[in-house]
């Protein structure tokens, strides 16, 4: 099996020269930056690690998603953004269960021995929207025991063989994590997860807002109980 892994980037220039020395280069076959149209030379500074960057044809992360299926051809693709969230480390747990057999794998924040940014507070509104998305995918779709734990977690790894399973043609540009977790439940593509340690961010704001995504997760929702 071929692994490739695939970096989200928008307008991530100081924070992809911090991460890229910490990523296990050795432990994939190939890696690809899908990149939103940047404006803060991102785009040329891993160009200039000799990494092949590629734009996209649909908006937002749903967007990078498509593009990083139809640009590529490894067999299995892991996702990872360089805004220091992501643990590089993680990317070798990533390969081994991928390696095994799994088809759809989560680096959950939600699970034992996990960490999200939000553990050390008392009101924990993303972390429990969060869980709350998850009790009503796995009551509404979950069988055979396949579950999702973490909904939102953009830290993921797909075979190409599972991803045209979810039959996602136009992902959602905001929320497709969501999107993916459910048509993963309805399609019976099973979910493997391991816990992770969510780390801050190490420069700038994030590019995904709260409100915003809560929203279009809801939208997600809706779209899949009536379709």
């Amino acid at each position: 099996m071929k692994v490739a892994l695939v970096i989200f980037t928008r307008n991530e220039r100081k924070n992809s020269e911090l991460i890229y020395s910490k990523i296990p280069r050795n432990l994939v076959d190939a890696i690809y930056v899908i990149d939103g149209n940047s404006n803060d030379g991102t785009s040329e500074f891993w160009k200039s690690k000799r990494i092949k960057v590629f734009g996209q044809k649909y908006k937002g992360v749903g967007g990078a998603y498509e593009s990083a299926f139809r640009s590529t051809k490894e067999d299995a693709l892991i996702f990872f953004h360089p805004d220091g969230n992501m643990d590089p480390k993680d990317i070798n747990k990533f390969v081994k269960l991928l390696k095994k057999g799994h088809e759809f794998i989560v680096a959950s924040r939600m699970i034992k021995r996990a960490y999200n940014e939000e553990d050390d507070q008392i009101l924990k509104p993303r972390k429990w929207f969060n869980q709350g998305l998850a009790i009503i995918a796995n009551i509404i779709w979950g069988r055979n025991g396949n579950k999702c734990t973490d909904t939102t977690q953009g830290y993921r790894a797909f075979t190409r063989n599972a991803w045209k399973k979810l039959k996602i043609n136009i992902p959602n540009p905001v929320a497709p994590d969501y999107e993916q977790i459910i048509r993963a439940l309805k399609y019976n593509v099973k979910i493997a997860d391991f816990p992770t340690k969510e780390g801050k961010r190490i420069h700038g704001e994030t590019t995904m807002p709260s409100f915003k995504t809560g929203r279009e997760n809801l939208k997600v929702l809706w779209n899949e109980l009536i379709s």
